[in-house]
């Protein structure tokens, strides 16, 4: 199996870029252990997570997991699992949400084409990739509904599809409502409490309101 190395010797935070690079290359290449996204036909890795990215990445994926299992609906995925666009994108958002009427298009590898949810945290390697780089590609790809958690600023950015195109909304506390799926929601102040809230205790709020 070929593999990229990085002769370098770097200090976190850093992101290493490698242009000209075929989607073909990218699948053949790739295992679950890669930590490379490809976006735009570039190799695109980030420096270790942080602590608090990982926090956070547990927390939501422990939230929207256990509500799916009691509710059902739809399935979501971590980050190592590719949502290919076309042949220049298959970016590896944190966490993506397939509905059931559209699991046929999950791979074992790969979702062919958009998820229908999409949650990114922003990281320590380039605070403004997901704005920059991936919003677009997002909305273009007509994901339904797309959340931006920037930690630094202490707000999530949530946009969802309608009609006329995309509504956003911009909170740094308060409840976030998911649209895809039905009756989910978070206290967006949950993301900065240090330590974060019980999982569970926030479950049956979620629970109890639903």
């Amino acid at each position: 199996m070929a593999t990229y190395e990085i002769t370098l010797t770097i200090e976190p935070p850093f992101l290493v870029v490698k242009p000209f690079v075929t989607e073909d290359e990218y699948y053949r290449n790739a295992t679950e252990d890669s930590n490379w996204e490809y976006l735009d036909g570039r190799l695109v890795m980030h420096s270790p997570a942080s602590n608090w990215h990982e926090d956070r990445f547990r927390f939501l994926l422990t939230l929207v997991s256990a509500y799916l299992d009691e509710r059902g609906g739809a399935v979501v995925r971590g980050s190592r699992y590719p949502m290919r666009l076309d042949e220049r994108w298959s970016p590896e958002p944190d966490l993506l949400v397939v509905r059931n009427e559209r699991q046929h298009l999950m791979t074992r590898t790969r979702l062919e084409g958009p998820a229908d949810l999409v949650i990114e945290i922003a990281s320590d390697s380039d605070p403004r990739l997901d704005v920059r780089e991936k919003l677009p590609r997002y909305r273009e790809a007509g994901i339904d509904e797309i959340w931006l958690v920037d930690p630094f600023e202490q707000h999530v950015l949530a946009e969802n599809r309608d009609p006329g195109g995309y509504a956003s909304q911009r909170l740094d506390a308060g409840r976030l409502t998911s649209r895809v799926i039905p009756g989910f929601w978070i206290d967006v102040s949950w993301l900065w409490q240090e330590p974060l809230p019980s999982t569970l205790a926030c479950l049956r709020e979620i629970f109890a309101d639903g």
